[in-house]
């Protein structure tokens, strides 16, 4: 068997899963450390131990096992993260919080986010900005590890990741920039999620109370302590929280301005606040 006959065979095998014409690649690309794109090409035949890689793969896949968890990686934006259990698995949307605050964090700023999970905004605003000092909070000793453990395989000198909820682990730190990506799932939703997200990722992760908002109005009311004069913050969040979270944002007499922003399909996904 070569490597294009195991991936026919391990596409009928994934047969109902989503994307399965995709990921029967990536599996076995990742089991034979051949590229995809030469799967015609090559034509050696495969080890017995390469055949069996990719199946144990295709069964853990077949099980509701998210991919990404499998495979033991994830791209967010230009950094190839490690994660696995106990981490959330960054997505493509979250990546508009970098986009958005990399323009205006200031010079030698100072940037923190809260609930870094796998890491991936703290290093990617790291790597794109030598210059700002990115600290992080996170919860979850299991999160905070793959956090840790992506930091050292890219050896930023400019990041510094904390143990702690929200802004407990930077008493008396003020920041020119602050971002999170906090459980906004409510509760109540669960039974209704994809079950590779429900039966594998952390619920820590996921869910929050009060609809979903109650840690991330706890972050907000918090700002005014943590934000330097002018300093702007961004929050990810469910289209069904924008509501009631901008309105709270904009009662809150040390904000200057807060917006909600769509992320890239469109939909309503940030708070967006500044502070007087």
């Amino acid at each position: 068997m070569n490597a294009e006959e195991l991936r026919l065979e391990v596409l009928r095998r994934l047969h109902g899963v989503d994307n399965a014409e995709q990921e029967s690649g990536w599996i076995v690309s990742r089991a034979t450390a051949i590229p995809a794109m030469e799967f015609f090409f090559q034509k050696r035949p495969l080890e017995d131990t390469e055949i069996r890689s990719a199946y144990a793969m295709t069964d853990r896949r077949l099980n509701g096992e998210p991919l990404q968890y499998i495979l033991g990686d994830e791209y967010f934006g230009e950094l190839l993260l490690k994660v696995g259990p106990g981490c959330l698995i960054p997505r493509p949307e979250t990546f508009g919080i970098v986009e958005t605050l990399l323009p205006q964090i200031p010079q030698n700023g100072t940037f923190c986010e809260l609930g870094v999970g796998s890491g991936a905004i703290s290093l990617s605003v790291a790597y794109a900005r030598e210059d700002v000092k990115v600290y992080g909070s996170e919860l979850s000793p299991d999160a905070l590890r793959w956090a840790q453990r992506n930091l050292a395989a890219y050896g930023f000198k400019n990041v510094e990741f904390r143990s702690g909820s929200l802004f407990e682990p930077f008493a008396g730190m003020q920041f020119d920039a602050v971002a999170a990506n906090l459980p906004y799932i409510p509760r109540e939703e669960k039974p209704h999620l994809q079950r590779e997200v429900r039966d594998f990722e952390p619920d820590i992760a996921l869910f929050a109370d009060d609809g979903g908002t109650a840690l991330i109005r706890q972050a907000v009311s918090q700002l005014d302590a943590h934000l330097v004069p002018g300093g702007i913050a961004m929050f990810e969040m469910g289209a069904e929280q924008t509501r009631p979270l901008a309105e709270f944002a904009s009662a809150l007499p040390f904000l200057a301005e807060s917006m909600i922003l769509k992320d890239c399909f469109g939909v309503p996904r940030f708070l967006f606040v500044k502070k007087i």
